[in-house]
């Protein structure tokens, strides 16, 4: 994408999303729950910040991933939590997600959700 349809796809960007669902052996889980959306564009993509996070995590597009990471790695092509995938919006992708413990680890129940199905979502909490 580029130009007006890039425009369009960036523009579309939920202004919250979800990290949700089992990670294996529970792994990073603090990593994961509600992003909220930045007003700054990173490496020409949306990012977010971990609603909840006192430690700075936040979810970039680096790359060709999208990274959930410290705040002191913003924009780096590096990160804890991982998505191999070229998408605008994270939301988008139907590629798995992967964790970091040593080596990346694939997480297939990990799911990033906006919009109607982040709304189910909540209220099932």
């Amino acid at each position: 994408l580029a130009g007006d349809a890039l425009a369009a796809e960036i523009a579309k960007a939920a202004p919250q999303i979800a990290l949700v669902g089992p990670t294996p052996q529970n792994m990073l889980i603090d990593k994961l729950g509600v992003f909220r959306k930045r007003a700054a564009l990173v490496n020409g993509f949306p990012s977010y910040t971990l609603a909840v996070s006192l430690t700075g995590v936040m979810l970039w597009h680096a790359g060709q991933c999208w990274h959930v990471g410290a705040a002191a790695n913003l924009g780096q092509d590096r990160g804890w939590v991982s998505l191999r995938d070229g998408c605008v919006r994270p939301e988008s992708s139907t590629v798995t997600w992967k964790v970091w413990d040593a080596a990346w680890v694939v997480a297939p129940e990990l799911r990033c959700l906006a919009g109607d199905a982040l709304a189910t979502e909540i209220a099932k909490a």
